[in-house]
């Protein structure tokens, strides 16, 4: 008698699988098993079911049974409604809604770091000699008493300024072109 080449179907060991996509992977060979299921529950105990998840990179998926909507809107109002327009727009808000949040929450972050940043380069040079002709543009404006140094960096300041204003308005028009 031949040995199996395989180990066949075997029990895993349920925890958080580490590697991101591992977890992808396993998320959309399983998505549709649980799908299968719940539509399986659904035809046998008579029962409507609602399921809505996120992947790890934040994509909502959901199954209904009727639909989603309608389980939803049950669930809400205490009875079906036929307004389930609104109610896909409130769910797309509420998902718009944590979206902004977290991006407002990383952009405060980012500016943080940012301000500590500077506040460590103005120390840092606050304590070291002057610097060379060709880094001006790490001179703390408000550090400077020479009233001639002042002003050229002030003009180099307004130069760059209006170099990146033309520049700004430059991106603006390619884009509006390309729209």
């Amino acid at each position: 008698m031949s040995s199996k080449k395989t180990k066949g179907k075997q029990r895993i060991k349920i925890k958080k699988i580490e590697k991101d996509e591992d977890r992808l992977v396993t998320l959309s060979k399983r998505r549709n098993g649980i799908y299968t299921k719940l539509s399986e529950l659904a035809i046998l105990c008579g029962a409507d079911f609602a399921f809505l998840g996120y992947s790890g990179s934040g994509k909502p998926y959901t199954f209904g049974s009727p639909s989603f909507q309608a389980v939803v809107e049950r669930f809400l109002n205490g009875e079906a409604s036929s307004s389930s327009s609104h109610l896909q727009r409130s769910f797309f808000d509420a998902h718009h809604k944590a979206k902004i949040q977290e991006l407002c929450e990383l952009y405060n972050s980012l500016v943080d770091k940012a301000r500590e940043e500077e506040a460590e380069e103005v120390k840092a040079a606050a304590s070291v000699e002057p610097l060379p002709e060709d880094a001006w543009w790490k001179v703390n404006p408000m550090a400077v008493t020479d009233e001639e140094e002042s002003k050229q960096l002030l003009e180099k300041f307004e130069g760059l300024y209006d170099k990146l204003c033309d520049e700004v308005a430059v991106r603006n028009q390619r884009e509006d072109a390309a729209a």
